[in-house]
């Protein structure tokens, strides 16, 4: 067999988006809000069965968590499926077995918690797909606008949020939880047009050999045929691994440390907010629900801001400096909340500059954690992205049980009294992920795919090199 790389970018000159990217990029976004909304949802429905299924805290902990495990997994099968197989398969398997999960919940035996915990489970597993369905989009998009395009991926997922909370206030209680699973199938639809309509990734035809499929590939996405695909040098491939990965320690050091400090503090802030909000502010706790949804809002007008600035000032300064931000933000809402600076009804205003700042170095991070790896092996470092941010999902909770002495790792309890140690806990993960942008990262803004590949395969001495100058 054969291995192929573009000597360019066939997009690099591209400069107006042609109506087949944006149809990617539109059913990657949806398909992707979709399945984060079936990840979601279960948090809202087992509110709805706490008191006739009589749910203890042990279980509703196996339930919420099961999703978690699944999504490490994920990351893994996912990741080496994606370069062995292609990134389309993962788009388009993914979200059907999501689907068939769904519509599986909706047959959850009355009162049977470990078939719920059991499909909750493929769920996450599912999920851990979405770095892949990232980098599909990468590979088909300009390299100048790389992080803008996939800032719009990251914001119309953020709607999976808004849709669980939407379908908990009005759809569950209209049409019952059952029926709301069976709705949780959508994603199928989006899997079945982009099996028909969306071609393989031409980065990943190019590194089969496949130099012809990856010219029509090309030629889709463009619209037109009316361009010439440089033939590049053919080299003997050689078989991989997924650990591999662990070959490109730059990639790997980064990504571990901006997803799971990211995500770890990020979900504590959403964790957390609503009910301290409810407490300092004095909210009724739908109030709160309803503020944190224009939190969402603002957040996602954050994402984009955010994938623009990529562009223009880099990946690491955006990332690193929204992180860095959040946690400011952090400290000072937690010494307001608890008293000891201003006015404890100002609270909202710094946990919502955490929360904005936060959603926009997350918007970075989607990017950021597919570019960076080398082709051959990015299917394989964007699921160990997703494995590292599903292992801060855990991390978050946990870490703020302990800094709060809770015995609650699922959902700590949030109390004023503990405010100002758990929120310094959030920031410090927020910080971990900020300096990590600017001190190790790679930066990538404007380079194609392609350029960026010898950096990350020989990113060993760079990192020696950081090393002996700290």
């Amino acid at each position: 067999m054969l291995q192929a790389q573009f000597g360019r970018s066939p997009f690099q000159d591209q400069a107006t988006l042609s109506g087949n990217q944006r149809m990617l990029i539109g059913l990657v976004g949806i398909g992707s809000m979709l399945e984060f909304w079936d990840a979601f949802l279960i948090g809202f429905i087992m509110a709805f069965l706490i008191k006739p299924w009589g749910l203890t805290y042990g279980i509703m902990g196996a339930v919420l968590l099961s999703s978690g495990v699944g999504a490490i997994i994920g990351g893994v099968v996912w990741g080496a499926m994606a370069d062995r197989f292609g990134r389309k398969p993962v788009f388009v398997v993914s979200l059907l077995l999501l689907a068939a999960a769904s519509i599986g919940l909706a047959f959850t035996p009355e009162r049977g918690w470990l078939y719920m915990a059991a499909l909750r489970t493929v769920i996450g597993f599912c999920s851990a797909g979405y770095f892949i369905q990232i980098a599909l989009v990468q590979e088909f998009t300009p390299p100048r606008r790389r992080g803008m395009l996939t800032g719009v991926v990251s914001a119309i997922t953020t709607g999976g949020l808004l849709l669980g909370a939407f379908s908990g206030a009005w759809v569950i209680p209209a049409i019952g939880w059952r029926w709301t699973f069976v709705l949780g199938a959508a994603p199928a639809l989006i899997a079945l047009i982009g099996a028909f309509y969306i071609p393989e990734s031409p980065r990943w035809l190019s590194l089969q050999g496949r130099h012809d499929d990856a010219k029509r590939s090309v030629a889709w996405a463009l619209g037109s045929t009316d361009f010439e695909l440089e033939r590049a040098v053919l080299q003997p491939a050689r078989s991989q691994s997924w650990f591999e990965i662990f070959q490109c320690p730059r990639p790997m050091l980064t990504s571990t440390l901006i997803n799971i400090g990211l995500i770890s503090g990020y979900y504590g802030i959403v964790l957390w907010a609503p009910t301290l909000m409810a407490q300092i502010q004095h909210m009724a706790p739908v109030h709160a629900s309803k503020v944190m949804i224009g939190f969402s809002v603002l957040g996602i007008v954050s994402r984009l801001a955010a994938a623009s600035l990529a562009d223009r000032i880099g990946r690491r300064k955006t990332g690193g400096w929204f992180a860095l931000a959040a946690a400011a933000a952090l400290v000072v809402a937690g010494y307001i909340g608890h008293g000891d600076i201003g006015s404890p009804a100002y609270f909202w205003l710094p946990l919502l500059l955490a929360f904005v700042f936060a959603d926009g170095s997350l918007s970075v991070c989607a990017a950021y954690s597919t570019e960076i790896w080398p082709s051959r092996l990015r299917g394989s470092g964007s699921g160990y992205a997703g494995l590292a941010g599903s292992v801060g999902k855990i991390l978050g909770p946990l870490g703020l049980a302990l800094t709060a002495g809770s015995s609650n790792v699922v959902m700590p309890s949030a109390t004023v009294s503990v405010i100002v140690p758990a929120f310094q806990f959030l920031a410090f993960c927020l910080c971990v992920c900020g300096v990590t942008y600017l001190t190790i990262g790679i930066e990538a803004r404007g380079k194609t795919l392609e350029s960026l590949d010898d950096t990350a395969e020989d990113s060993a001495p760079v990192l020696e090199e950081s090393r002996q100058r700290g």
